[in-house]
């Protein structure tokens, strides 16, 4: 990718994000082929785009990479202009193809730099300062059909993140056992959409998930920074939005998430 489709696919990603729109098919030579132009687009759209809040990661065991033809994990971070707390609202327009994902999410404390050493999982917890149960809304801007390559460039399909309440007994919770409901209320009913667990997550390890983000390379420019969120996938799928309403995520005795979409 030279430099002039570089900057052309940059600002095609950047104005559908912005727009919150689909694009059209771009040409063969705007679209990431490896892993190293896709987090270089990734970046750049990012960096234009406002503050790091925080990262998502996917990817997590080598049959979901097989799945998705790669041979590591990947992330992309959250980007401040699309996160909320708890209570937040997104607008419908702004969206164009979104579900709902119900996530455990973890809160650094301190820093983790790059380094040349990998983390260990001890160096990890000791940087993680609590458990936020999160929502994430997956949308993709890309057209059908799209490589991964082009999902890691335009932030692996995050539409919004919205972060619950803290927990910090977060390390002796049962993360498998730990139900989880997600529902929505439209003029005072309410339906349940999906129902799920910690399971899903390196069979109900969601630390494990930021020790691998730890030492993500991709990672390395910027380092994980304390108040950095990082969330780990979806414990319920990801449920298609059905309409305006207010959705909430029910994590049991650790809260419960809100999200309005108008």
């Amino acid at each position: 990718m030279n430099d002039t489709d570089f900057k052309a696919a940059c600002a095609a990603l950047l104005d559908a994000r912005r727009a919150g729109r689909r694009i059209d098919p771009l040409p063969a030579t705007w679209v990431p082929q490896g892993l190293d132009e896709a987090c270089r687009v990734q970046q750049a759209v990012s960096a234009a785009s406002g503050p790091i809040r925080g990262w998502k990661i996917s990817g997590l065991t080598p049959d979901q990479q097989r799945a998705m033809g790669v041979t590591q994990p990947l992330c992309a971070p959250l980007l401040e202009p699309w996160v909320r707390d708890t209570g937040g609202s997104f607008a419908l327009a702004q969206l164009i193809r979104p579900r709902l994902e119900c996530e455990f999410a973890f809160e650094l404390q301190h820093d983790l730099p790059a380094r040349a050493a990998p983390y260990t999982r001890a160096d990890v917890e000791a940087a993680i300062g609590a458990l936020r149960i999160a929502i994430e809304i997956v949308d993709t801007r890309l057209p059908a059909a799209s490589s991964v390559w082009m999902e890691l460039a335009d932030d692996l399909n995050n539409g919004g993140f919205v972060v619950g309440p803290a927990t910090s007994a977060w390390r002796t919770l049962r993360y498998a056992d730990q139900e989880i409901v997600l529902r929505r209320t439209v003029d005072g009913r309410s339906t349940e959409l999906a129902r799920g667990d910690g399971r899903p997550i390196l069979d109900g390890d969601p630390v494990g998930a930021v020790v691998l983000l730890a030492n993500l390379p991709v990672t390395h420019r910027r380092g994980l920074r304390a108040g950095d969120i990082v969330t780990t996938g979806s414990c319920t799928g990801a449920v298609a939005v059905p309409g305006p309403g207010d959705y909430e995520a029910d994590f049991g005795t650790l809260g419960r998430v809100q999200l309005r979409i108008s």
